[in-house]
């Protein structure tokens, strides 16, 4: 008998949209449906069903019993994508309007390393607010927080009504110095609010209190922008969820990590724009710390993109310079690389060479790939996957035409002189050549070695392919999380509820005394714990300071003790600091003369979300084919068996070549390489032991 109250998650992604349930003795049950763009929620309600449905029970009575939902969505992202976002207006100091035009001169951040000696790629971002709706205020404070001109509110007054003449639907506001001393924008937002009730406004010392004019303007701009968009989208679900008869608290993944409630995230929705794949890698960490791995390449194979994130000594590493789109932006975000190939990324041969291209253009979920039979007819990797004959069934109730993937791929071998499967199998290869390489990226580049790190594949297309990108990247192991197709919706469920307050500083010695510092983070922590109020759950806080050694630019966050703090507890922290700094630029780079330096202080706030563990499957038996098919391997076609993946036990293994199958996904095991359930239902991939080169212990992923 399944057991509420239950937990929802929920994970709209490019193509699919993903539910995972969790009922009150732990089990799991998932739903996958397409994503309807245009009408988000009606794919949302559609996975819901799904679920609901392998559970046994009508969605209105699951909806009713549920505890929280809490969801993952791209509404906002998707609004900066296509630039369907509001029509923003900025105020700012007089003389610095020209600070978000400039954009620090950047024109070659964000681009491709093959692009980045190509000037005629080189561009700034695209510019959100055109000049002409860019308003100079005259005011002005100082680095030390104190009032040089006072505002002048009849010249404010008079910039509001300009741009609501201008018909701006949002106002962002970043005066210079505010970090330091808000006064200035909090009067300018009372002014708008007397000049244009209603209008949705932005400030900047709110959003994004952070040292950095361009950065701090950059993100109060993107808040306004998207603003509107995800309210009234915010808005409508949980109106759809209470038509349903949802009575649980709503909430939001956020890009920081963890959920926060969805009234909080409408007031600042730039928290929510990489939603998605922040849920797969909170997954990922959650996970990998009941299976004793601590340092983790997540991997997230969708239809659209594929993302990849570290969990490094069991934390989730934050962006160094968080970037969307190109936009630098001043608020933390789990660091995350993506590129444009999935499951429905398109196959083209470039007629300049000649040669294969995969991506960045992806077929969505409408029409989708040629082989879901909805119109499509350009080559996708699925496709591909499908005439190899690796893939023969998919999530969201979709049937796969296998001769409209031949034709669909028959146009790339054309034009490249060769049969259909060695094109196929060349789109495969060249896909996973570029996730390989943005692992590599994702590892290497930024100092840390694969070897020591386990591999976690999920999204829905993560188990085709896996076995190809992780094979040359000499990982200590890869693991295919049971809930892997909906990996993102349950990172959702397991993660806490957070809120993070923090300031930046001006630059001081980390030493006694700390002058403001200590009364800056009793503030910040009264702030964070507001947001929980009337709920109910332990609520932890943790309080730190970020720090960095004399005239560098990047700061590492370190956790320090609550109450007053002492001698002991600075040295504490600072130790943390220094062996932090060598795991990441190099054993001996933290010089015992290198001053360092205190630059901002936060409070985190954390209540945990009630969890049951999973139970255990069933130990013991033996893997049984339920069936076999052609699929071409190795350069011919060849009967694989195939496998019922749900009812296979745990402890057993199947050699490649084989197929894996879920009614989400189909894990695709290749010659050479051994899938092994372990206790939870997770599958281990490794190569059989006479395909083992170079043999590498793993102890807790390390």
């Amino acid at each position: 008998m399944t057991i509420p109250p239950f937990l929802i998650g929920s994970d709209t992604g490019g193509t699919f949209t993903d539910t995972v349930i969790v009922a009150g003795d732990g089990s799991t049950y998932v739903g996958k449906a397409l994503t309807t763009h245009g009408a988000l929620m009606d794919g949302v309600l559609a996975s819901i069903g799904v679920a609901c449905a392998a559970m046994g029970l009508p969605r209105d009575q699951v909806l009713r019993d549920a505890r929280l939902l809490a969801h993952g969505t791209t509404v906002g992202l998707n609004a900066l994508l296509t630039g369907s976002g509001a029509k923003v207006g900025l105020l700012t100091t007089a003389g610095f309007e020209a600070t978000l035009p400039m954009a620090r001169s950047n024109k070659i951040h964000g681009l491709a390393e093959e692009e980045i000696t190509d000037a005629l790629k080189w561009r700034k971002p695209d510019l959100l607010v055109p000049r002409r709706r860019i308003i100079g205020v005259p005011e002005r404070i100082d680095s030390a927080g104190a009032v040089v001109v006072p505002l002048d509110e009849d010249a404010a007054r008079a910039a509001v009504r300009r741009l609501t003449d201008l018909g701006v639907e949002a106002i962002a506001i970043s005066l210079l110095w505010s970090v330091l001393n808000p006064a200035h924008e909090r009067r300018l937002a009372e002014l708008v609010a007397e000049e244009a009730p209603g209008l949705p406004v932005t400030l900047s010392s709110h959003i994004a209190p952070r040292i950095g004019e361009y950065e701090r303007t950059a993100t109060a701009v993107l808040n306004a922008y998207i603003a509107p968009l995800v309210s009234e989208y915010l808005g409508n679900v949980e109106r759809a969820l209470a038509d349903e008869g949802f009575k649980g608290r709503f909430l939001i993944m956020t890009m920081g990590g963890g959920v926060q409630l969805a009234r909080t995230v409408a007031g600042a929705p730039i928290h929510l724009l990489q939603s998605g794949p922040v849920g797969g890698i909170s997954a990922a960490r959650h996970l990998g710390a009941s299976l004793g791995h601590d340092r983790i390449i997540a991997t997230d194979v969708g239809g659209t993109s594929f993302d990849v994130g570290l969990v490094v000594d069991g934390e989730l590493p934050r962006a160094q310079k968080p970037r969307i789109d190109r936009h630098g932006l001043a608020v933390p975000f789990v660091d995350i690389a993506s590129i444009g190939t999935g499951g429905g990324s398109i196959a083209h041969v470039d007629p300049a060479i000649g040669a294969l291209r995969v991506g960045p253009e992806s077929a969505g979920s409408m029409p989708g790939p040629a082989c879901y039979g909805r119109g499509g007819t350009r080559p996708t990797v699925t496709d591909a996957a499908v005439v190899l004959g690796h893939v023969d069934r998919l999530g969201g109730a979709v049937t796969l035409d296998r001769e409209a993937a031949r034709r669909a791929v028959a146009t790339v071998a054309d034009q490249l002189g060769m049969p259909v499967e060695q094109a196929a199998q060349g789109i495969v290869d060249v896909a996973c050549a570029q996730m390989a390489d943005l692992v590599r990226r994702a590892t290497v580049q930024r100092g840390h070695d694969p070897r020591r790190f386990m591999l976690y594949a999920y999204g829905g297309a993560a188990p085709q392919y896996v076995g190809r990108y992780a094979a040359d990247l000499g990982v200590a192991g890869v693991v295919i999380p049971r809930l892997g197709p909906a990996l993102s919706a349950w990172g959702a469920v397991c993660s806490d509820l957070t809120v993070l307050a923090e300031r930046d500083l001006p630059p001081r010695a980390f030493a006694l005394p700390l002058g403001d510092s200590e009364a800056v983070l009793g503030e910040l922590e009264a702030q964070a714990r507001s947001e929980f109020d009337g709920l109910v759950g332990t609520l932890v806080v943790e309080r730190r300071v970020g720090l960095r050694f004399a005239r560098q630019i990047h700061r590492i966050e370190v956790a320090i003790p609550s109450g007053r703090l002492d001698e002991a507890a600075i040295a504490d922290a600072e130790a943390e600091f220094r062996a932090r700094y060598e795991r990441i630029v190099g054993r001996g780079a933290s010089g015992s003369a290198k001053a360092v330096e205190l630059v901002s202080v936060g409070a985190e706030a954390r209540i945990a979300v009630p969890h049951t563990a999973a139970p255990k499957g069933q130990i013991g038996g033996r893997a049984e084919p339920t069936g076999s098919r052609d699929a071409w391997f190795e350069g011919g076609w060849q009967k694989v068996p195939t496998y019922d993946l749900p009812s296979l036990c745990s402890g057993v293994g199947v050699s490649g070549p084989a197929f894996l199958e879920s009614p989400q996904t189909t894990l695709v095991v290749h010659p050479g390489m051994r899938a092994d359930l372990n206790e939870t239902g997770d599958v281990v991939m490794s190569p059989e032991p006479e395909n083992v080169v170079i043999p590498l212990r793993a102890e807790n992923g390390r």
